[in-house]
Order: structure tokens, then C-alpha cells, then sequence
């Protein structure tokens, strides 16, 4: 037996045949890891654009056994695939999704170099015609498999025109290779026109078009394909002649819980401390016993990728540590570089290692929400939650361990909660948020936490996607963009309740957490009848070409026409006038942001500005700006 690692393209670029035998199951991969097996390839292809590909990335184990003809000359070689076809077939059908898109961008040399990796020169004794592909997958799936490689994409979507529904393969499909292909297609086609979604980006929904040029599409190209052929790698396992490849196959396949990176970390940290002849035992039992919970083991509900919390919590640690952009997808070799940079130990002894992990464990629990070890960072820890932005983490930690006053500590979580909703309402995008927390994380590792470094940071960065929006550009989003679809579901729910507590007087019961329940409402409804006559008495249908109409649709999703109201209520005011609505809030919603439609006669346009204007100015004091701090 024989094993070595080594890049995809080493594998894929030799000349030979990967036999996959009958008693191995047909190609299963669903989403639950088709989608992750993307993750990591768009990681790397992000980090091969950026110039930051640090390691390579290890994909499994691949276990072959060499068949009799191997060294037949003129005859292409034949090995057996014992363990690890999924990931091979998986690997090919992504090859073949990127040449689909390489070819509807007329990028020739992308096909010709991916299709080297498809596709066997034949040799002068070759007979068998499937001798041609790479890997011939259990006859179950062949004619499939064969297909996607082989044909054209509207070929192979006329040959399989039944196993579609719409534009897309659906989950329960029978055949899986047609939905990995469609689903690599649709992500790879995303990636060429709009880049790499970061971990931790806002997911951004639009329609996809022509959003970059044929250089930069075959840059994007170029990167996924070194990411997956150069940066991804399998240990390669070469059985001998006396090994039995079907009791091996079974023994590998037998159930077991895969290892965490956190597990590779403890089994390091005590693998080193024995070595220094510390008591192992006993700094198990006190600094790592608390990390075996549950809990740390449970996926980290407001990030991504979908890890445990410990692997998060272990990758913020080395961010607030170190000022790196940390990848979660080589988070072990991360931690062996921050332990030992450059080969030089980064601790005296291997309890100070553990000491870390202690100190910031309760700074993390309360931003999860599981302790409240500290009242700012556990009002931080709802608010990111809300907005999904857990890049802001090591940003926490840093203001949480670090020498800053209370006062200081609050101050700087509100401008951080500032800057991210101010960006949201100003229309700008969220998908560099990761990049701009690691830099200031970086600034802070150098300088201190403090207000003053912050203000001095973003003061700096005038960009789109750097900027903290000024008070002006925050009031005219406010006025004229849409915040419902700006910030969407939760997060316009928490503006509102911003706004409610703001509105509150200091006789008002004390309200500081949101109630249950509470929905957002649209006053002036979006599928409007005759009761919401225009301003000047009219009546237009919601989908007219009338300017007016479509003034207001435009204000429609605008702050100054958004409330909030229990769900009952929502159901019974409807679309039913403003008079109708305006009786029912009064005798069924207590809120303060409720109160400004008992003053009111009626509900138009003008109506939705004034509010939109009294919301703007109340807004500058709720977020503050770099100015105010």
C-alpha cells in the first residue's frame, strides 16, 4: 500500500481510466454537500484572485487499486476507484459545469484546457469507446454522467427535458449527477459576472447580466480552475497487489463522526503539552473540559459557512489575535501558522494557548446569546444577530479584552451597529463588510480599541464599499430608497423598533427588548384599492404607467410608510382605508410609533414623506455618525 497527497491536477491530468466498481452506490451528492464542496471551491478561487492562497486545501481520501492490463503498452491504464468516486465524480461534473460556462463566454481556452481533464488521448490499441473519459462511473450512472460531459448544455438538456422543472433539476431527482451539474452551472455562471461571496458577505439577490467583461470572466475562470485543480488535493491511497479493496471499502464506509478542526486543534495543543511534560490531564479538566459541551458543537446559527460554533469561535479568536483574514475551510493549518509564525513559537507553554481560548470564551458566549458576561457586548451580540454580520466578532473581542472603558466599549459598538445599518438604508453593499472589520481589527491590533481610531479608519475610506455613510446620504436614503427590500424581514423590524423606543417618553413603560409577535406593516397597502384615492382625488391602478403610480410605488417600501402591529392585526386591517386602519390601531396597538396616525385625517403620499422626514432626522441621533463620536 502506498500513499501520498496530491493536486486534482495531478490526478485527473495523468492518462488513465478511474474504473468505479459495481459494488459501490450510484452518485448520491444532494445539496447538504454539493453546496459546502462549492464553498470551498469559490473560498480558494477568492483567495487565488486576492493573492492570498495560503494552503492547499485536502478534499479526502481517493483509494485506488491498479487492474491486470495496467501496464499494457499502448493501452490506456485502468485503476480501480475502492473509496472516494463521489468526490471524483463531483470534481468532473464541476470541470464540466465551468467549460458550459467558458463556452457561453466563448473562452476557447478555458474549454480546451478544462476538457484535458475530462477526456483521455486515445491509444493505438485502445478499443473500448468509453476508454476516452476519465472515469467511467456504475453503469447506473454512466449514460448521465457521460452525457453532461460529452454534450453540449442544450443537448443535454433536450435528451433529459423530463428530470426538469422550469429552469432547474429538483432535489428529489433521481439523477444526482443532473442536479450537481445545473447547480455548479448556476453557481459557476454567478461567480464569472458578480465574483466571489465572501464568508460572512450579505447574500445579495439580483438578476444575473452582463455585469463584467470577457477579460474579467476568464480571469474568474482562471481562478476557479487553478483553485480546484492546483489548491484542492486528495490523499491518494495505491492498494497493493495482496490488499483486498472490498473489505477495505467496507471498513472505510463503516459509521463514524468526522473530526472538527477544533478536535485537530485539542488533539495538537495535548499531543505538545505531554511533550513538554506538562500535566495534560490536568489542563484538560480545567481549561478544556467547558469547550466539550453540546453547545460549542452545535452549528453557529447567524454564520457562514455552516460550521460548529467552536471552529467560529476558534477562527475569531486567531482574527482578534493576529489582524488575518482567517479561512474556516483550513482553520487547523491557520491555527498551526498563528501558534508557530514562521516557525517560532508564539507562547511560552502550551497553557498560555489555553489561557487565550479561555479569556475570550465568555466574550463569545455572550455575543451567541448563551451569557450576558458583559451588557454591551450582549446588546451587540442581538444586534448582529439581527443582521447577520458575525465578521464583526473579532472587532468585539477586541474591544471586550482590551483596556477600554465601559463608556469607550459602548460607544464603539454603537458606531459599529451604525455603520452597518447606515450602509444597509443607503442602498450600499454589504459584500466587503468582512474585509473591512479584518482591516480595522488590524488598525486596532496596532493602535489600541478606541473611538478615535475608529473615526480615523473610516474617515480614510470615501469608496462604495468602504464608506460610513454621512449624516446628509443617510437622511436622503432614508427619504427615498426602499427600505423593506434594503433590509429585509428581522432587520426592518429592528429599525422600527429602534424608532419605537426612541418615540417613547420617560413615563412610558420600560420596553427595551422587542415583543413577540410584531410584523411589519405596510400603512399604505402594497396591492392598493379605490379607499387610497391620490392626493388630488384620483384613483390609478397599482400597475399603471401613470407617474403618479408609479411615485408611489416608489414610496411604497419607503421607511415613512412602514409600522409595526401584531400579526392578528395585520391579518384584519389588510388593505381595508385608512380610516379602517387608523381605528383599529388605535384601539389595538399601544406603540408610540403607532400614535402619529391618530393625528392624521388621511394617508398619501405627502403623509409618507412627512413621516419619512421626522424619521430621517431621528434617525441621525439612533445611528450616530463619525461626526457625533
Amino acid at each position: 500500500m502506498d500513499a501520498d497527497d496530491h493536486p486534482i491536477e495531478v490526478i485527473l491530468g495523468e492518462g488513465r481510466r478511474f474504473m468505479v466498481p459495481l459494488y459501490q452506490r450510484k452518485y448520491q451528492w444532494a445539496d447538504h454537500r454539493l453546496l459546502p464542496f462549492w464553498e470551498d471551491v469559490e473560498s480558494k478561487a477568492a483567495d487565488v484572485l486576492e493573492n492570498e492562497s495560503k494552503f492547499q486545501h485536502y478534499m479526502g481520501a481517493l483509494i485506488l487499486a491498479p487492474i491486470g492490463d495496467s501496464e499494457k503498452i499502448g493501452v490506456t491504464p485502468r485503476v480501480q476507484v475502492v473509496d472516494g468516486q463521489q468526490r471524483l465524480t463531483t470534481f468532473q461534473l464541476l470541470l464540466a459545469a465551468i467549460r458550459e460556462v467558458a463556452r457561453v463566454h466563448d473562452c476557447e481556452d478555458i474549454i480546451a484546457h478544462v476538457e484535458d481533464y475530462l477526456f483521455n488521448p486515445l491509444k493505438s490499441k485502445d478499443t473500448d469507446p468509453l476508454t476516452k473519459f476519465k472515469l467511467t462511473p456504475t453503469p447506473s450512472d454512466r449514460n448521465v454522467f457521460h452525457d453532461i460531459l460529452d454534450r453540449e448544455y442544450k443537448q443535454v438538456r433536450h435528451k433529459y427535458a423530463n428530470y426538469y422543472w422550469g429552469n432547474r433539476v429538483p432535489k428529489n431527482t433521481p439523477l444526482k449527477a443532473l442536479r450537481a451539474y445545473e447547480l455548479f452551472k448556476q453557481n459557476v455562471e454567478r461567480f464569472v459576472l458578480e465574483g466571489p461571496i465572501n464568508a460572512g458577505d450579505e447574500l445579495e439577490t439580483e438578476d444575473l447580466t452582463d455585469q463584467a467583461d470577457k477579460e474579467l470572466i476568464e480571469t474568474r475562470l482562471e481562478a476557479l480552475l487553478k483553485a480546484l485543480l492546483n489548491r484542492m488535493k486528495l490523499v491518494v491511497i495505491t492498494l497493493g497487489e495482496d490488499d483486498d479493496a472490498q473489505v477495505i471499502f467496507e471498513t472505510l464506509n463503516s459509521k463514524g463522526e468526522p473530526l472538527l478542526a477544533m478536535d485537530l486543534v485539542r488533539n495538537n495543543i495535548f499531543y505538545r503539552a505531554e511533550k513538554e511534560g506538562a500535566s495534560a490531564e490536568e489542563l484538560y479538566r480545567e481549561l478544556w473540559d467547558p469547550f466539550d459541551e453540546t453547545w460549542w458543537r452545535e452549528a453557529a446559527p447567524f454564520a457562514r459557512p455552516r460550521r460548529p460554533r467552536i471552529d467560529h469561535f476558534l477562527a475569531h479568536v486567531l482574527a482578534a489575535e493576529s489582524g488575518e483574514k482567517i479561512s474556516m475551510r483550513e482553520l487547523y493549518a491557520e491555527y498551526r501558522a498563528f501558534v508557530a509564525p514562521k516557525g517560532r513559537p508564539r507562547f511560552k507553554q502550551v497553557e498560555d494557548e489555553l489561557r487565550l481560548l479561555e479569556h475570550h470564551a465568555p466574550t463569545y458566549e455572550t455575543l451567541e446569546g448563551r451569557k450576558e458576561h458583559d451588557k454591551t457586548m450582549a446588546w451587540l451580540g442581538r444586534k448582529l444577530a439581527v443582521w447577520q454580520v458575525t465578521t464583526a466578532y473579532p472587532i468585539a473581542f477586541q474591544i471586550a479584552s482590551g483596556d477600554v472603558s465601559n463608556e469607550e466599549r459602548l460607544k464603539i459598538a454603537k458606531l459599529i451597529y451604525s455603520f452597518i445599518v447606515r450602509r444597509a438604508l443607503c442602498g450600499l453593499t454589504a459584500k466587503n463588510l468582512n474585509r473591512i472589520f479584518q482591516a480595522l481589527s488590524q488598525i486596532f491590533i496596532k493602535e489600541g480599541p478606541s473611538v478615535k481610531t475608529l473615526v480615523k479608519f473610516f474617515e480614510n475610506r470615501s469608496g462604495d464599499s468602504t464608506r460610513f455613510p454621512s449624516d446628509e446620504e443617510f437622511r436622503q436614503g432614508i427619504l427615498s430608497l426602499p427600505a423593506y427590500n434594503l433590509a429585509p424581514g428581522a432587520r426592518v423590524k429592528d429599525i422600527l423598533w429602534e424608532f419605537e423606543l426612541a418615540s417613547r417618553t420617560s413615563f412610558a413603560e420600560k420596553m427595551e427588548e422587542m415583543p413577540q409577535g410584531l410584523q411589519t406593516e405596510h400603512v399604505l397597502p402594497v396591492t392598493w384599492t379605490d379607499d387610497w384615492p391620490l392626493p388630488d382625488g384620483d384613483c390609478v391602478d397599482q400597475w399603471s404607467d401613470d407617474i403618479r403610480a408609479i411615485e408611489r410605488r416608489r414610496l411604497l417600501h419607503t421607511l415613512g410608510n412602514l409600522t409595526l402591529i401584531t400579526g392578528g392585526l395585520n391579518s384584519s386591517s389588510g388593505n381595508k382605508g385608512f380610516a379602517a386602519k387608523k381605528e383599529k390601531y388605535a384601539e389595538h396597538t399601544g406603540l408610540f410609533l403607532n400614535k402619529w396616525f391618530t393625528r392624521q385625517s388621511g394617508w398619501n403620499e405627502e403623509n409618507i414623506r412627512e413621516r419619512s422626514q421626522y424619521f430621517s432626522e431621528m434617525a441621525v441621533n439612533i445611528w450616530t455618525g463619525l461626526n457625533e463620536a
